[in-house]
């Protein structure tokens, strides 16, 4: 089976204040994306496709020629990124693993572990979630009877759904073929007018199995949004790896 990894790295990342793309940014010794292009190489990914866009010739430039490159001409959402990978990926067969690129914490163990939920609970698409305290501006996981409804994103949650502490660390698993054929029921009616990825969920929910899985170790979720995240996150690394 076939195993594709999908890193979406075309953002901006207008609060790092910074005039490199987001994913170039240095997480300690080298740009946030190579971390987790390092952890797909050390997994079970056979495949991986990095999505570009915001000056793209940086990107290409840190990252080697075992990834392809597909490009997001315009920032329309997640669901578009990884929309503009699809010709890059040359069967649909197997699995997807998609990545937003600024989780450098990621490790191949992890991986690993969610490939091996998704195919042995026999799902469609797998999300991994986790529970906070304060989930502040992450979309909601909303489930009904326990089973995953939907992801509502933070600018579109009404305040029922705020109050919700489950929440969508932006890493899925999917059945390839079904991925595609379910991007092109997304739609762009939202606050942000963007194409989300998350719509997946309410999508492929009606026919296909979806679930969801909280990982172990869920500081290897943390996103890098500004630099206190980014030094938050340099520092649990330090930590766990002692550099």
């Amino acid at each position: 089976m076939l195993k594709h990894a999908i890193i979406l790295a075309a953002g901006k990342g207008t609060r790092m204040h910074t005039e490199l793309p987001k994913c170039a940014y240095p997480f300690l010794d080298k740009p946030m994306v190579s971390y987790i292009v390092d952890a797909c190489k050390e997994s079970e990914i056979d495949e991986i496709v990095v999505v570009v866009g915001f000056k793209k010739e940086v990107l290409i430039n840190v990252l080697d020629e075992s990834c392809k490159i597909a490009v997001q001409t315009e920032q329309l959402g997640t669901g578009h990124a990884v929309m503009a990978a699809e010709g890059s990926i040359e069967s649909k067969e197997g699995i997807c693993l998609i990545f937003p690129g600024d989780m450098p914490l990621i490790d191949s163990k992890s991986i690993n572990k969610l490939i091996e939920k998704h195919l042995n609970d026999h799902n469609d698409l797998t999300v991994v979630t986790t529970i906070v305290d304060d989930p502040a501006r992450y979309g909601r996981i909303y489930r009904e009877n326990g089973i995953i409804k939907k992801i509502v994103e933070y600018k579109d949650c009404n305040p029922e759904q705020l109050l919700i502490k489950e929440i969508n660390s932006g890493l899925f698993c999917v059945n390839t073929k079904l991925l595609f054929e379910g991007l092109k029921e997304v739609k762009n009616i939202n606050a942000q007018n963007e194409y989300y990825l998350t719509d997946l969920v309410e999508i492929l929910g009606r026919n296909y199995k979806v679930d969801s899985y909280v990982l172990e170790d869920d500081f290897i979720l943390t996103g890098i949004n500004d630099m206190e995240s980014l030094e938050k996150a340099e520092a649990i690394y330090k930590e766990r790896y002692k550099k």
